[in-house]
């Protein structure tokens, strides 16, 4: 294995990381601006959510040519440490716990904003309900009527 091109790899799974971060931010901002009621804010996250999806998306592809390059083809990222160039050994395990514990904020935030989401939804739902018990089909969530308020109308893509 060519340790230079290893180190692409430590390289690239750091910047993987810096997305993981971007991506928790936008997810801490998503369960506030639900908190608060701020429909025009929470647009702008579920914007910045799919684009950065689609970042994850295109990373995911690199990383999994880097991996068929490198010959490390279905080797986990917990056991990358083992496939290692000895010089590189310490980095990769602190690239790979770095990596570990960034994903595991995301994915934090993301059940906050997540159930944070599904429990206001749950109240609008209350609220439709309580003003005109007919207008929410038992199957869930209607589409927005022009019967609603503005400022409970959105564009939820989440």
């Amino acid at each position: 294995m060519n340790r230079n091109d290893f180190q692409e790899y430590l390289a690239f799974l750091k910047s993987l990381g810096d997305t993981l971060d971007e991506i928790t931010r936008v997810e801490q901002e998503k369960t506030e601006f639900v908190r608060t009621d701020d429909l025009d804010g929470l647009n702008e996250c579920l914007k910045r959510e799919q684009a950065l999806s689609l970042t994850m998306r295109s990373h995911d592809q690199k990383r999994e040519a880097v991996l068929r390059s490198l010959g490390l083809e279905g080797v986990p990222l917990r056991s990358l440490m083992d496939h290692a160039p000895a010089q590189d050994y310490e980095e990769t395990k602190r690239t790979v716990e770095q990596l570990c514990r960034q994903y595991a904020l995301f994915r934090g935030a993301y059940e906050v904003a997540r159930d944070t989401l599904e429990c206001n939804l749950h109240q609008i739902e209350k609220m439709i309900q309580a003003e005109d018990p007919n207008a929410v089909s038992s199957a869930g969530y209607q589409e927005a009527s022009p019967e609603l308020p503005p400022r409970m109308r959105t564009d939820f893509r989440a």
